[in-house]
C-alpha cells in the first residue's frame, strides 16, 4: 500500500472512531433527548446520526456507480440506538473495504457520478473520502454542541487525538 493510499485508510479509521466516541458520548442521553429537536440541521441527534449514516452509503454507491440507496438525505436509516450504532460502524468498514488494495493513481483518478438533485458531477476518489470524512467531521461538531448545550460532556473526536488501534 502506497503513502497516500495509507492515508486515506487512516483517515476512515479516524472516522470510524470519531463515530464511536460520539455514540459514547451520547450514551447518558435518552431516547426522548435522542430524538428531541435540538436545533440541528437534521433536527435532533437521531436525525443527524440517521444523516451521516445515510450519506456514507449514498457516496459509496456513488463510488460503486450503483444506484442511491437512499433519495433524501434525512431518511430514517435506523430506528434504534443499537442499530444506527452498528450501521455507522458497517458504513465504515464497507469504506475501508472499498478502498482496500487502492493505490494513489487509483485514488486520484476522477469519477463521474450525479448527486440528490441528479446533475453530473466528477471528483477524484480521494476528493470523495475527504469530503466524506469532513463532513462526518462537521455534524459530529454539530452533535457535540448540542450536548454541550444539555449540559453534558462530549469525548475528544478532533483528528490529532486519533491513534489508530494498529499503531
Amino acid at each position: 500500500m502506497d503513502a497516500l493510499a495509507r492515508h486515506f485508510q487512516h483517515l476512515l479509521a479516524y472516522h470510524g472512531w470519531a463515530y464511536r466516541r460520539l455514540l459514547e458520548s451520547l450514551r447518558p442521553v435518552d431516547d426522548a433527548a435522542l430524538r428531541a429537536p435540538c436545533g440541528l440541521f437534521f433536527g435532533s441527534l437521531h436525525g443527524t446520526l440517521n444523516h451521516l449514516a445515510a450519506v456514507d452509503r449514498i457516496w459509496l454507491a456513488r463510488v460503486r456507480q450503483e444506484p442511491p440507496p437512499f433519495d433524501r438525505l434525512d431518511v430514517e436509516v435506523a430506528n434504534g440506538r443499537d442499530e444506527l450504532a452498528a450501521c455507522l460502524a458497517a458504513g465504515v468498514q464497507a469504506w475501508q473495504t472499498q478502498l482496500a488494495g487502492l493505490e494513489g493513481n487509483a485514488l486520484l483518478r476522477p469519477l463521474n457520478y450525479r448527486n440528490m438533485r441528479g446533475e453530473s458531477q466528477r471528483r477524484s476518489l480521494a476528493d470523495i473520502v475527504t469530503h466524506l470524512v469532513n463532513h462526518g467531521t462537521h455534524h459530529r461538531g454539530q452533535a457535540s454542541a448540542a450536548l454541550s448545550a444539555m449540559g453534558l460532556e462530549t469525548q475528544a473526536m478532533d483528528f490529532i487525538y486519533f491513534k489508530p488501534e494498529s499503531a
